[in-house]
């Protein structure tokens, strides 16, 4: 580990992140086959700029981890498939290990099929999910992963939330070598770990986006906790959101964000989310001219709009350079 000029940062490479996490899920008793790829996924998403799946999401792993509310020994199961639906178990483990186990039948499926999909119960963290549907297509398949979350949309203000940021992630083979194109987003107008950021560094968040537990708008983060987060756009938001939640229901079986525990309660158990993971084969449906046709004319029209292509130039940056760490975040790593 290098130290950078700004003292307030150490200059870390791939290996030193992927070193630095898997330590520290072991040193909370995670064992080998859970650890490792978790590790590895997170220094990948430290690499990339994915704040919700990086170092700072190692910290509620370990937090998870020594409250009891994620098993760092789980061992996770594929249980039933029908037709071309898969089902894996997370045990309250972490999705990464889940994913390296199912992945094999998953593609196996799709390949014979030219779709499939992999229902994930009992998980902790959707924070992957734009990884994995990333890796999905780098095997040329168009992918699309949904989850559920923790609630904090309500339905009708002042009412309790009952839907979650329902995140959605959507990636697509690019023909012309360049990886993939990934479209993400979350359906809520701020998320809840925005507002938790602002909890600790006494700060505001914008206007016009939660309601306290009265139905009334806020810029107290604390009440917004309390109370209900805005969907983005509106109902365009909302409607997405009740979309995902749908799914996930109709194809896991349970999850639903009102049931999830609330991971910022010390005494809450596992959060036992439910995530979706499609694979569609275009070729099995006949010409793809049509979508390799689209997704260059993206690549060419609007390469700013495209995650993936900012992601990946982060990525390539960290391979030869490392990732900037702040101090006060490896301290609280360690500590912990």
């Amino acid at each position: 580990m290098n130290e950078q000029q700004d003292e307030n940062n150490q200059q870390l490479s791939l290996a030193d992140l992927e070193a630095l996490s898997f330590d520290s899920l072991s040193r909370l008793s995670a064992k080998t086959h859970q650890a490792k790829p978790l590790a590895r996924r997170i220094a990948r998403a430290e690499a990339e700029g994915r704040a919700r799946a990086g170092l700072r999401y190692l910290l509620h792993c370990l937090e998870d981890l020594a409250l009891g509310r994620c098993d760092g020994g789980a061992m996770p199961k594929l249980q039933t498939r029908h037709g071309v639906r898969l089902h894996c178990d997370i045990a309250n483990g972490f999705l990464p290990a889940a994913f390296d186990l199912a992945l094999p039948e998953f593609l196996q499926i799709a390949e014979a099929e030219g779709t499939a999909c992999l229902a994930f119960a009992n998980g902790n963290s959707p924070g992957f999910l734009p990884q994995i549907a990333e890796d999905v297509a780098r095997r040329g398949y168009v992918s699309l992963a949904l989850s559920t979350d923790t609630a904090c949309i309500s339905t009708n203000p002042p009412l309790p939330p009952t839907l979650g940021d329902n995140p959605m992630a959507l990636a697509v083979p690019d023909k012309r070598g360049q990886g993939v194109l990934i479209f993400e987003q979350g359906q809520a107008a701020i998320s809840r770990d925005t507002v938790f950021d602002h909890i600790k560094s006494g700060t505001t968040p914008p206007p016009h986006l939660a309601l306290d537990d009265h139905g009334r708008a806020t810029q107290n983060p604390r009440a917004a906790i309390e109370g209900s987060i805005l969907p983005v756009q509106g109902s365009y938001g909302f409607n997405i959101a009740v979309m995902v939640e749908i799914l996930v229901l109709s194809l896991v079986g349970a999850g639903a964000s009102a049931m999830i525990s609330d991971p910022d309660d010390p005494s809450s158990g596992p959060l036992r989310m439910g995530h979706c993971l499609f694979a569609i084969k275009p070729q099995s449906y006949g010409q793809v001219s049509a979508l390799e046709q689209f997704t260059q004319a993206l690549l060419a029209d609007a390469p700013n709009r495209l995650q993936a292509l900012s992601r990946g130039q982060k990525f390539e940056t960290a391979l030869t350079e490392g990732v900037a760490v702040p101090q006060a975040l490896l301290e609280r790593i360690i500590a912990a």
